[in-house]
């Protein structure tokens, strides 16, 4: 995910002046308190323990950021380019419009290099063939950067490749790096009505729970990338769950946090408090369960077939679209397989963890069949066996997962 490093246009999240100021008065007014009642050596002390412990953990080198498995996984010394986000004050972010923009990865230490292209149309949409499509048959993809197809050329995201095997269909990629599940389905509440598609496709992720919800540790990641996002919960009211909807907002800073180790502790001590509740796993799941009915009641209101497409091995969630009846297909592939030597096969390793060349090409060969039988039944379930199938249970439906 790379939103907008080292823009002059990022705008940062900043704690209220009043709190900022109480936060930065308090141990000065102890320092005055305890020097004026014990003595001033015993103020000094205090400020002395202050600065002292400020010293250690930036000697320390403390990493605020953790040690992410996923950090693990990619080279940690990877430099990225990517110019084709703007800001959105309802989305956060999303692509420019009419741009086509070469970026790139790089390794410099091992002399390593990756150029690819990104292109997009009038819509903001990235490209899925070189001329647009006049169809009757409308097909709209929606996801976040695996889905946007990042670290690929146009032409090899597996948008394009069903475009290609589809020629006589209009195929949209509404992907954007980074997006949450809440940001998809604003997108889709912005788009489906203009393009009235018979055909909507989620490429899914359960590791895009905790964005839909902001939990302090997206939001501190996403401020590193130059992001706010907005964000949604799903709360339960008096038996029916209402999916609570907040604006664009982003992890909040204090005034030399950039300089001071201890005020940076201070500032991740706060931002716990302020949307730590947000990371329970509960309510990860509930709200992503709300998304994706939400995204099937919006597609049935505007006579769309919605299908859930995996593009990762996991299926988390494979009891909840049996309960719900919603159409869903698992992943092809699974992205963490390697060769003998340890070398990832469908990840754009040693540059990144997201999907290669060789992923997306299998993203769309299992799609062909599976269009074709979601536009000629409007259904589509995995065959029986290993992943398990039940029939659509209405009033379990009802009972546990009361929505609308």
């Amino acid at each position: 995910m790379n939103i907008s490093p080292h823009n002059s246009d990022v705008q940062l999240e900043r704690f209220s002046f009043p709190l900022v100021a109480v936060l930065f008065l308090i141990p000065l007014l102890v320092a005055v308190a305890i020097g004026y009642f014990f003595g001033i050596a015993w103020g000094v002390a205090i400020l002395t323990i202050l600065i002292w412990s400020d010293f250690l953990l930036r000697a320390a080198n403390v990493n605020f950021r953790g040690r992410r498995k996923k950090d693990k996984v990619m080279a940690p010394l990877v430099t990225k380019s990517f110019t084709g986000h703007v800001r959105d004050p309802h989305l956060g972010w999303t692509l420019a419009p009419n741009k086509t923009n070469e970026n790139s990865f790089a390794i410099p230490r091992k002399k390593l290099s990756l150029k690819y292209t990104v292109t997009t149309d009038a819509q903001g949409r990235r490209v899925t063939t070189e001329s647009p499509v006049d169809s009757d048959t409308t097909i709209n993809f929606y996801g976040c950067s695996n889905t946007f197809g990042w670290g690929l050329d146009d032409n090899t995201t597996y948008t394009w490749l069903v475009q290609a095997a589809r020629p006589d269909s209009a195929i949209h990629n509404y992907g954007v790096s980074g997006y949450s599940l809440y940001q998809i389905l604003l997108k889709m509440e912005q788009t489906i009505e203009r393009d009235r598609p018979k055909l909507v496709i989620l490429g899914f992720s359960p590791g895009l729970e905790a964005r839909s919800v902001s939990d302090h540790h997206y939001l501190r990641i996403l401020a590193e990338q130059g992001g706010t996002a907005p964000s949604c919960i799903s709360k339960d009211k008096g038996g029916k769950r209402a999916l609570k909807r907040y604006p664009v907002e982003g992890y909040k800073h204090l005034p030399l946090s950039d300089k001071s180790p201890l005020i940076k502790l201070v500032e991740r001590r706060l931002n716990r408090l302020f949307y730590g509740g947000r990371a329970k796993n509960e309510a990860h799941r509930k709200t992503t369960e709300h998304l994706l009915l939400s995204m099937e009641h919006l597609c049935k209101k505007h006579g769309a077939t919605f299908h859930v497409q995996y593009l990762v091995a996991n299926t988390g969630y494979r009891e909840f679209l049996h309960k719900t009846g919603l159409n869903w297909a698992p992943g092809p592939v699974d992205l963490d397989l390697c060769d003998e030597v340890g070398t990832y096969l469908y990840r754009l390793s040693p540059f990144d963890g997201h999907p290669n060349v060789a992923a997306n090409a299998a993203y769309a060969e299992e799609l062909g069949p599976v269009i074709d039988q979601l536009l000629e039944t409007g259904k589509y379930r995995p065959e029986p066996g290993a992943l398990g199938t039940t029939k659509r249970d209405k009033a379990t439906e009802q009972e546990i997962y009361p929505v609308f």
